[in-house]
């Protein structure tokens, strides 16, 4: 890696031409096979793909030639022998309708390619719009809270630092950390199991409620996974 860091330094590429839909590439580099891998380098994550139970809520794929935002995710586990499925929900960027499909698990989604910048969140404000701040360069946007999908629950949580997409200079979809810290506000009795174990539902930041060891109590911080409100450990 150290000699191709040296190589691109001392050899700068004299043009780079897109071509045909699937962005092919002529680059006017020294001959031999480190072309195709200096060419690779300048992609970077151009035609980046995840198999369709890596994608997430949030995460921007194209569909024949289209962006789209995902904004529910369930995985169906198969029955006996049978593979499981995915299920997305998905967000027409250019014209806001929705629809759904299903993939085979090791199915390939490509991403769309977006800008993204770390922004944490203000507040949310009377009429449900989220206020954000670019913890770089200070600057502020107002969010739809729709942006967030089914995380929207969390913007409560303090200090949080979600991750929002920009398609052609607009906002297009704002993700949550997979996993938050946040203070339990309100924890009744513990409920026994048959099994000896017990849990209860608590009350944390945000009004959300939890399902939680017995063991935790009011005033605990507990880290909650944001895609299911599932208990994590302490904090």
């Amino acid at each position: 890696m150290l000699k191709l860091a040296r190589f691109c330094a001392l050899h700068s590429r004299r043009s780079l031409i897109a071509a045909s839909s699937h962005a092919s590439l002529e680059l006017e580099t020294p001959a031999g096979p480190m072309s195709s891998l200096y060419a690779a380098m300048i992609l970077g994550l151009r035609g980046m793909k995840k198999s369709a139970q890596q994608v997430r809520a949030g995460d921007l794929v194209t569909r024949d030639g289209r962006p789209y935002r995902v904004s529910k995710f369930h995985w169906s586990h198969g029955q006996a022998r049978a593979a499981g499925f995915v299920s997305l929900d998905l967000v027409d960027l250019a014209t806001g309708a929705r629809t759904s499909e299903k993939f085979r698990l090791e199915d390939q989604l490509e991403m769309a390619e977006v800008e993204s910048k770390d922004m944490q969140v203000l507040y949310q404000d009377d009429v449900g719009n989220v206020h954000v701040m670019d913890g770089t360069t200070y600057e502020q946007a107002v969010l739809s809270a729709d942006l967030f999908g089914e995380g929207r629950r969390w913007l409560g949580t303090p200090e949080l630092v979600v991750d929002v997409s920009y398609f052609q200079g607009e906002p297009v979809a704002a993700k949550l950390p997979y996993k938050v810290s946040v203070k339990v506000l309100d924890a009744p009795s513990s409920v026994g199991k048959e099994d000896g174990t017990s849990t209860r539902h608590v009350v944390v930041e945000g009004g959300i409620s939890v399902v939680a060891p017995s063991f935790v109590r009011a005033g605990d911080v507990i880290v909650v996974r944001t895609e299911d409100g599932t208990y994590v450990t302490k904090g």
